[in-house]
């Protein structure tokens, strides 16, 4: 389900950095997975996912797969997720993004 249109503004990201930038809200797209960090993601969020992220990048060409980053690494301190659960490892195998360490904001 789609609330914002991909070339809007909305307000996912709160305060947040990413790669030396502020306001991540004002260049970022914002992906919600349902959940908390106590429960995994399923298997039917993850077939809805990585499509998702393809179809992006297609669209957006200047989505490089290093930037695919949870609100951990934006916000970290006040964001948690996508959580501990999220298996960061299947994009990389997916996609081949970078798995982002949970405790650094991304580059």
């Amino acid at each position: 389900m789609q609330f914002v249109g991909l070339d809007a503004r909305a307000w996912h990201a709160g305060r947040s950095a990413l790669a030396g930038r502020v306001e991540c809200n004002d260049f970022a797209i914002g992906i919600e997975l349902e959940g908390t960090d106590e429960v995994p993601y399923t298997e039917a969020q993850y077939t809805r996912l990585l499509p998702l992220l393809e179809t992006l990048m297609g669209h957006y060409p200047g989505i490089r797969r290093e930037r695919i980053v949870g609100h951990c690494h934006v916000a970290p301190g006040r964001k948690t997720d996508p959580g501990p659960h999220f298996e960061w490892e299947r994009l990389t195998r997916a996609l081949g993004v970078p798995v982002p360490a949970a405790d650094s904001p991304a580059s």
